[in-house]
């Protein structure tokens, strides 16, 4: 078949194909006056319903006649349309013939052909047909991503591919079609390609890498499996290996890293940047925070260190100094560390650190230092010296809340309970829409809590459950549920208040005590109040790190009182014994696996799915 006259009209026309064209006259549009307007509207409307309605030979036959009135590119299309879906394909390959004929070539049609042919099974004359289209492509971008676009809406998406690659060569680097290339073979499942011409476009143009990272990011969202991660995985470290000087790839490691919690390697390659650009001591600033809020104790520290050993010179320095005591203090505290010396060699390093960091810092470190002079040390008095002290010279409203606060807990840990709550309440008053006012308000509801006053704790926590902070949202719903579910069960309130008294205990460091009473709960109580007490228990042999005992605490609670709002909760917490401390991992996998499938909305359900997955 001879298609020269196709090839000359494309190379003349630099018209914008569009996929999926609305109305739109030909150059031989017919004149119309009023009453022949009236009347194609309601045929319009009638052709439209019966398309809709699934009756495609009275929509044929209204298309036809409306296309004979107006000549409009778009009842043709129509027209065509409904020969497909009655699989009248032969006519519908003559109609598309006569059509290209007869009128400049639209992108619509060449697709609509390619596709009537492969209908028909007559893919030697469809590859024919397409091959001398491709041939006699011109170097117009509208033109080559318009075809592409055309066939991508009849499922064509290899022809569309080629479509654009051939686009690529023919346009000579000028322009190219890598960000189209990339979503294209993405829509595929061909996540090879997509990655190679992210890639592409990236090294082309390094501007496109937040628009590429989100794109990849939507990608991951979607990742049920975790098989197009694993991919992406390989294809960044291929391609950092192969461009080791390229920053964006590196940077895109580092983003990549930190979606799938490979903190290391995060670290590890912004070190590397660092080490050539000299500009990253904010990024390894924050990705040490980042690994330290996720309990990444050594990682975090590295990252910490890496700063302070640049010295004074970096304008991190004083934050990295007290990140690095953070870190050492939270990890002690993570592992229940009794060990009093290296509490005390950390104070004594507080001590020295002092003249090294800035005001806003020092604030930092001084709470640290109080939490372990009035919990560690036992030496509460001293700590609530210091924060009296220093309370005033605070640098920022900021810096003072977090004294007064840390001030509030001790006092509420020594019996303190009025210096605690006016404490708490001044918090709440100056920073009353921030997160730390959120806190300062929880922790008085609390404190209220502890001593039996529900109905004035109620009261704010209602409140706090819109949050924007989800963690104390999620506390505030849950002290809330306790008060609320233990009242209506016991109206005496004399289940809640050995509750709220074990609680206090709890908070008090006062283990032992706390024990006693939750033993009572669990003993004599209701099956309200028993889900929370085991559920308390269990933290407390978590921290004793009798592993065991704890985990079985929290599965008498899923298997006794599997409706409790606690059962989540306590079947997470199993999973985790499992997983870190126990190191069974299929049963810790069974746990997570019942969380996911018993429980779906809970909060602990997209953590489960994450652990799930790396098991």
């Amino acid at each position: 078949m001879k298609l020269r006259w196709i090839a000359i009209i494309l190379l003349s026309f630099a018209f914008v194909f569009q996929a999926n064209a609305q109305v739109t006259t030909s150059p031989k549009g017919k004149k119309v006056d009023a009453r022949q307007k009236e009347q194609i509207q309601i045929d319009e409307q009638l052709a439209s319903q019966a398309f809709r309605d699934h009756e495609y030979e009275k929509a044929r036959d209204l298309y036809s006649d409306l296309y004979q009135k107006t000549n409009l590119i778009h009842y043709f299309q129509q027209y065509i349309e409904c020969l497909i879906q009655l699989k009248d394909f032969d006519h519908a390959e003559k109609e598309l013939k006569s059509f290209a004929k007869k009128n400049p070539i639209q992108a619509k049609t060449v697709a609509d052909l390619v596709y009537v042919y492969t209908l028909q099974g007559k893919n030697d004359k469809a590859e024919r047909y397409f091959n001398d289209i491709l041939k006699e492509l011109p170097d117009k971008a509208p033109v080559i991503r318009g075809l592409s676009n055309a066939l991508q809406s009849r499922g064509l998406n290899n022809l569309a591919v080629t479509v654009l690659e051939r686009g690529n060569k023919l346009l000579g680097g000028e322009e190219n079609f890598y960000m189209d290339l990339a979503y294209l073979n993405q829509s595929m499942v061909n996540y090879q390609e997509a990655f190679r011409y992210y890639f592409l476009e990236l090294k082309t143009h390094p501007g496109q890498y937040n628009n590429i990272r989100n794109r990849l990011q939507t990608l991951l969202f979607y990742d049920v499996n975790n098989s197009i991660a694993d991919e992406l995985r390989i294809a960044l470290l291929q391609q950092t290996q192969e461009e080791p000087d390229n920053l964006e790839f590196a940077q895109l490691l580092v983003w990549f890293a930190l979606q799938q919690e490979d903190y290391d390697i995060a670290l590890a390659q912004s070190q590397s940047i660092d080490r050539r650009t000299h500009d990253q001591d904010a990024q390894i600033n924050n990705l040490s925070g980042i690994c330290l809020n996720n309990k990444q104790f050594d990682v975090a520290r590295e990252g910490y260190s890496y700063i302070v050993e640049k010295g004074k010179s970096s304008p991190f320095y004083g934050q990295a100094i007290t990140g690095v005591i953070k870190t050492d203090y939270q990890k002690l505290k993570a592992n229940n560390s009794s060990d009093k010396k290296a509490y005390e060699r950390l104070s004594k390093r507080i001590d020295e650190a002092y003249d090294e960091v800035s005001t806003n810092d020092l604030s930092k470190l001084m709470a640290i230092q109080a939490d372990i002079m009035a919990y560690q040390l036992e030496e509460p008095e001293q700590a609530i010296k210091l924060l009296n002290d220093n309370l005033n010279s605070a640098s920022s409203r900021q810096s003072q809340a977090e004294l007064k606060l840390k001030l509030a807990d001790i006092y509420l840990h020594v019996d303190e309970v009025w210096e605690a709550t006016l404490l708490y309440s001044q918090v709440d008053k100056s920073l009353k829409e921030e997160p730390l006012g959120h806190e300062a308000r929880f922790k008085n509801a609390q404190l209220r809590y502890f001593i039996g006053e529900y109905e004035w704790a109620e009261s704010q926590l209602k409140v706090l459950k819109a949050a924007t902070s989800k963690l104390i949202a999620n506390d505030a719903m849950t002290l809330s549920l306790a008060i609320k579910d233990n009242l209506e069960a016991d109206t005496t309130g004399v289940e809640l208040n050995r509750l709220a008294r074990a609680d206090y205990r709890i908070y008090q460091q006062r283990e032992d005590e706390a024990v006693v009473l939750l033993d009572e709960i669990i003993t004599t109580g209701n099956n309200i109040s028993k889900p929370h007490a085991l559920f308390r228990k269990g933290e407390i042999e978590e921290k004793r790190k009798e592993f065991e005992a704890a985990e079985q605490l929290y599965l008498q609670i899923v298997e006794q009182y599997p409706d409790s709002y606690m059962a989540d909760a306590a079947l997470m917490h199993a999973a985790l014994i499992e997983q870190s401390h126990l190191k069974n991992k299929e049963l810790a996998k069974q746990h997570y696996e019942k969380l996911i499938d018993e429980y779906p909305t809970s909060i602990y359900t997209a953590q489960a799915k994450k652990n799930y997955r790396k098991l």
